[in-house]
């Protein structure tokens, strides 16, 4: 695993944290960002702060699968590939 992926994965689970603290915590400045403002509004707080969990749950398995190494089988770098690091 290289220092860019350890980076990349690691700052999706800081992501992943703070969404979580802005959607169960008392901040109200998350929610007057544009899209989250237009939720408010259609919906109410709590479909805005459900999108608030999904995009945590959404960064948290992206970091996760980063940190691990998981990549989609076409990805899997060549013999070659390896040899010319």
């Amino acid at each position: 695993m290289s220092y860019d992926e350890q980076f990349v994965g690691s700052l999706a689970i800081i992501l992943s944290i703070i969404s979580v603290a802005i959607a169960v915590g008392p901040w109200t400045a998350p929610y007057r960002l544009r899209t989250f403002s237009a939720l408010t509004n259609r919906f109410g707080k709590p479909v805005a702060r459900g999108v608030w969990v999904a995009i945590a749950l959404a960064s948290l398995t992206a970091g996760i699968a980063i940190l691990t190494g998981v990549r989609p089988s076409y990805a899997d770098p060549t013999p070659q590939a390896i040899i010319d690091q």
